[in-house]
Parts: C-alpha cells; sequence; structure tokens
C-alpha cells in the first residue's frame, strides 16, 4: 500500500505543498494584475507601460459620435471609454446639430464624468404660444420646472399659470382676491422673491403708489393666499425670506436694527436670532452665514457662520462694501462662498468647521479666490459642483468635484434690466444680449445665441430640457415663445 511507503508519502506531500505554492501564486499575480488595471496601467503597443483613465460621456439627445482628436471613437454617447493619460480635444456631433467640444486632461488612474453635454440644433423652431397686449411685471418659473406663473397686464390681481408639462393647453388663470392687498393707485408691479419646494406657494411683492406688500400666492387655490405684510405686521424697512424653502416658514431681516429673526404662519412672533447684521445668507433650517461690525478692527467687518447654534469666525472682509454671500452642501461638504465688491475678490471655502475643528489657533484657508472686478453677484449652479462669481461680464467660476478655477470676461454685453447670468443647469449659464438669449457653458465654452428674448424675464425650460419659453417683445405685443432644442426628427 503506497500510504505506507514512506518515499512515496513524502513525494506527494511535496507536490501538494508545491500546488499549494503554485496556487498562491497565482492568486497574487491576478490581484496585482486587478490592482494593476483598476489604477488604469497597462502595456502600450511598443510594450511600454502607460497609465489609462476612465471617461463617461453622455449627450442630450443620444446617441451622438464620439471624438478624441478628431478621431471618431466606435463608441456613441452614452458610453464609458477608458484612455490612455493625456490631454484630449472631445467633440461629440449628431446630424442637425452644433457640434460639442473642449478640451479634456485624462489622468492616468481617475475617472472623468461629462454628463453634461446639450447638442443645440442649427435651426431653431420657435412657436408662438400666447400674447400680451402690455408687458407683464411677472414672469417666474417653479422649482419643479412644471408651473410658469404670468402675471396678467390688464386685470392687477390675476395670474396665468402654464404647465409646462401639457405646453398645448391654455394658461389657467387665477385671481386673488381684492381684499387681500391694499387700495390699487396706479401702476401695480409684482417681483419674485422665492418658490416654496412645494412648487404651489411662491413669495412675490406687490408695489402700488410706492407701498410694497409681501403676498404668499397658492398657485392652486388662490383664494387661499396671504398678505404677508399685514399677517407679520411688517414695515417698510424689514426685508421678508422663506425659511428653508417652506412655504410657512420665514426669516425677517430688519435693515435699520439690524437683526435677523424667525416666525412663521403658527408663530407670527418675530424671534430675533441675530443682531448687529449687515449681510446674511442661510442653508437648511439653522446654518447662517452672516458679516458684521460687532468686535471687528477698524475699517474691518467679520465673516461669521452659525452651525448647530455655535458661532464661529472664518474671514474679516473690508468694510463700507457690498458684501458677497452664499453657501451649501456639495456631496455632504459644507462650502461657503463670501467676499467684498470693494475687494474685487470673493474667497470659496471648503468645509470651513471642519477646519477650525481640526486647527482650531490656525485661520481658515480658502480652496481657491476668485478675481472678480467689482463682484455683484454669487451663485451655486443647480447641481452645486459650481460656484460662480460675476460684475458686469467678468466671470470667475470654481468647479468643486474637479478643483480647477476658470476667469473668462464675456464679449457679449448683458441687456438692462439684467445685472448677472443666471444658471440654467447644473452646467450652464444664460442672459439676453442684444435682444436674444445666450446659454454657454460653466467655462464659457460652446455659447450659442437663441432666439430673442426680454432681458426684463428669466427664461423658462421644460423639466427634460427639451423646450426653453420667454417671454419676447414684439411690435404692440409681448409674446410667450416656445422654442425646441430638438430636430424636427428627434420631436
Amino acid at each position: 500500500m503506497d500510504y505506507l511507503d514512506p518515499k512515496k508519502e513524502l513525494r506527494h506531500r511535496i507536490l501538494l505543498m508545491v500546488g499549494y505554492v503554485l496556487v498562491a501564486v497565482a492568486i497574487t499575480f491576478a490581484t496585482i494584475i486587478l490592482l494593476y488595471q483598476a489604477y488604469g496601467f497597462g502595456l502600450g503597443k511598443d510594450g511600454t507601460v502607460i497609465q489609462s483613465g476612465l471617461v463617461f460621456v453622455s449627450s442630450q439627445p443620444n446617441p451622438a459620435n464620439i471624438y478624441f482628436n478628431n478621431k471618431l471613437n466606435k463608441s456613441r454617447t452614452n458610453a464609458r471609454i477608458t484612455l490612455p493619460a493625456g490631454v484630449y480635444q472631445l467633440k461629440l456631433t449628431r446630424d442637425g446639430y452644433d457640434s460639442w467640444q473642449r478640451s479634456i486632461d485624462v489622468q492616468g488612474g481617475s475617472v472623468r464624468h461629462f454628463d453634461y453635454p446639450l447638442l443645440i440644433p442649427r435651426s431653431l423652431t420657435t412657436t408662438n404660444l400666447s400674447g400680451y397686449t402690455a408687458a407683464p411685471t411677472l414672469a417666474t418659473q417653479s422649482l419643479d420646472k412644471r408651473w410658469l406663473v404670468v402675471s396678467r397686464p390688464e386685470d392687477a390681481l390675476s395670474f396665468d399659470v402654464y404647465d409646462l408639462k401639457r405646453p398645448t393647453q391654455a394658461a389657467t388663470v387665477i385671481t386673488v382676491p381684492k381684499s387681500l392687498v391694499g387700495k390699487t393707485t396706479g401702476a401695480v408691479t409684482w417681483q419674485f422673491v422665492a418658490w416654496a419646494d412645494d412648487n404651489n406657494h411662491v413669495l412675490l411683492t406687490r408695489t402700488s403708489a410706492g407701498k410694497t406688500e409681501y403676498v404668499l400666492l397658492d398657485r392652486s387655490d388662490p383664494v387661499q393666499s396671504l398678505n404677508l405684510t399685514s399677517t407679520f405686521d411688517l414695515s417698510a424697512n424689514q426685508r421678508l425670506e422663506l425659511l428653508n424653502k417652506k412655504y410657512d416658514q420665514y426669516e425677517l431681516f430688519d435693515a435699520g436694527a439690524g437683526t435677523l429673526s424667525t416666525l412663521s404662519l403658527k408663530s407670527t412672533t418675530p424671534t430675533i436670532q441675530l443682531d448687529g447684521v449687515l449681510a446674511y445668507r442661510t442653508y437648511g433650517n439653522n446654518d447662517v452665514l452672516y458679516v458684521t461690525a460687532q468686535g471687528a478692527t477698524g475699517g474691518k467687518v467679520l465673516l461669521k457662520v452659525i452651525k448647530d447654534s455655535q458661532t464661529f469666525t472664518l474671514h474679516s472682509l473690508p468694510a463700507g462694501s457690498d458684501y458677497l454671500l452664499n453657501l451649501t452642501a456639495y456631496s455632504g461638504t459644507l462650502y461657503v462662498a463670501a467676499g467684498a465688491a470693494n475687494e474685487n475678490k470673493v474667497y470659496i471655502y471648503k468645509d470651513p468647521l471642519g477646519q477650525l475643528a481640526a486647527q482650531p489657533t490656525h485661520a481658515v484657508s480658502p480652496v481657491q479666490v476668485l478675481h472678480v472686478t467689482t463682484p455683484t453677484y454669487v451663485s451655486f449652479s443647480n447641481n452645486a459642483q459650481f460656484i460662480m462669481a460675476e460684475g458686469g461680464t467678468d466671470f470667475g467660476v470654481y468647479d468643486i468635484e474637479n478643483q480647477v478655477g476658470f476667469n473668462y470676461v464675456s464679449k457679449l454685453p448683458l441687456d438692462a434690466p439684467q445685472t448677472h447670468a443666471t444658471w440654467m443647469d447644473g452646467d450652464r449659464l444664460t442672459y439676453v444680449s442684444g435682444g436674444k438669449l445666450v446659454e454657454f457653458d460653466y467655462d464659457n465654452t460652446n455659447r450659442h445665441t437663441l432666439m430673442a428674448a426680454s432681458p426684463a424675464y428669466l427664461p423658462a425650460f421644460a423639466p427634460d430640457y427639451a423646450d426653453i419659453y420667454v417671454l419676447a417683445p414684439l411690435p404692440g405685443s409681448v409674446e410667450l415663445t416656445q422654442t425646441s432644442l430638438l430636430t424636427a426628427a428627434d420631436r
């Protein structure tokens, strides 16, 4: 019996150990190869080691042809493509549309997403939906992009409500009760303040004969609309905003007293949260970014933030200026944008409170400083990836995801009464120049001049961005128009 033969048993054990070693070597080798590939390493045609990156490319509409350095790729959008590290000229094309292109830097082992390319038809089709014999004073779109509310010039208490999911249907006319507002004397002007996140309530101001009132318009049941100036007994120098986009919760800023208070429809008596406030912005229910002269040295003011009832000082700014403030969260991290118009800078801070917690004796460091001449506006894009600071045609943009900044001066002036561009979506900006709407990517690439539009109103977009709705001035009238961003073959 072989198992009783010592020599055969030894040989068996040796073979078994060799097998174990070979299996271990194979597993180790396979693991190394997988890690090697995971970090983008591979072999070139000449046997040299190269490192690649992964690029996701999408487009609206799709599919579109993909070119790298003018060479057609075998894939079409939407696609994931592995490329050797390097700088490429990416171009997307589709019949009937202008090409979309930009330079991209692919790093070895990195993943880049280009999910936002929007292809614009070479020839636009515009349809008149509704006409007004005089210019409406208000046109505003709900946060979910479904509802467009336009004031009716012939009736100071009425509005047209368009359902942009059913754009061919006639507008629904809603009218607020006469008892809701003060006596009308002369012209009436409605101005937009904010939409609530229920997409039903919108906070407006109504001005007549020099008197301004805050009105909470109920889109679906206008009889339930409220005069908040009366409800809260507001004075002329008090400014009302929605708190965390809730229609029944508010923040009240008294410019004369420098106080910031909260109140609600259930509790109409203001509760003072802060005093000595010169300017402020809020995020959510509890985060407040504000500027105060309290505790500042001569010629300076302090930039402070309140988080979870704790107050932190971030920076000092020059006194006697207009202050630009904004804050939001991106991927769960708080970002703050702040600056003074007379300093020509906007500071971008990433997780400033985390910095202070880690090094409480150190100053908070910005991740980017946007240099903009006399900035007047700062805003996050709809997806919060980009922060834009603007002064006229001078733009500064910071890309949070890719940690890169852009500065550029637009060659197209903004038509009055616009003072700044607005975000079209998460990646594009728009404004009216020369009587036409222009749109361009965050870094001033892929610019298009579109349809005729009035600079007095923001453009509205279909929920899927397949159509643009604008109020366009015509001789003797103002027309609400619909322009398709698809060719006839794609509609």
